[in-house]
């Protein structure tokens, strides 16, 4: 089976460094359409801030709104394998292609940070109605991270934008990458790396959905 990461894509990339190094970049996956097609939909946990809110009563509260996020397993630090096994073909191939040496030499290239040899993990993402995060930097072991969106038919107009941030002022927005189908980002980290993602509306009734690979400092 053909890679269904593709590593050409990434080869292509050019890594901007104002404000901080970062890349955007298209044609994340060869083919991205059995991705999307066959993105779990369970197995989810939400976000634990929301898991609070909602115990002590302040459900859809401005909060649990900003916290209306689930993640889900592909690879855990260590793991060549996925956990689950009621993945689709086409997303074990993306498990074998994230362990394969050619996804860490085209990174290591593309960052400029060697990370042929530090554990990962990867976990798909879901982004509801309201859901946001605000400007902060990745805490210091999450040194090269790895996002690829696949939410089919998304338009930049329905929010969940990645920014990139000359700042922690969430006014001072240097660029924004909307989450189209087969759009990625790559973020190395610095002190400085300031980025956020914007609101999605309330009400909006589909999901913000992507893939997101940390490399973990030793």
């Amino acid at each position: 089976m053909s890679n269904a990461v593709n590593f050409d894509a990434i080869n292509s990339a050019k890594m901007s460094v104002d404000p901080y190094p970062h890349a955007a970049y298209g044609g994340v996956f060869s083919d991205p359409q059995p991705l999307i097609d066959s993105f779990p939909t369970d197995g989810f946990e939400c976000h634990s801030q929301r898991r609070i809110l909602e115990a002590i009563g302040k459900k859809e509260s401005d909060a649990w709104y900003q916290h209306n996020v689930s993640t889900r397993a592909l690879l855990e630090l260590g793991e060549t394998r996925p956990p689950s096994s009621d993945l689709s073909d086409a997303w074990m191939q993306v498990a074998e292609d994230l362990g394969a040496p050619a996804y860490r030499e085209s990174l290591s290239d593309l960052t400029k940070h060697d990370v042929r040899h530090l554990k990962f993990q990867a976990h798909f993402w879901r982004f509801e109605e309201g859901a946001f995060f605000q400007p902060h930097v990745d805490k210091p072991h999450k040194i090269v991270t790895h996002l690829m969106y696949l939410t089919d038919n998304w338009t930049p107009d329905m929010g969940g934008c990645f920014q990139v941030l000359g700042s922690n002022d969430p006014e001072d927005v240097r660029s924004e990458i909307p989450p189209v189908p087969n759009n990625g980002v790559v973020l190395k980290r610095t002190e400085t790396a300031w980025h956020a993602v914007s609101p999605i509306p309330r009400g909006m009734k589909r999901s913000r959905t992507l893939l997101q690979v940390w490399f973990w400092g030793e």
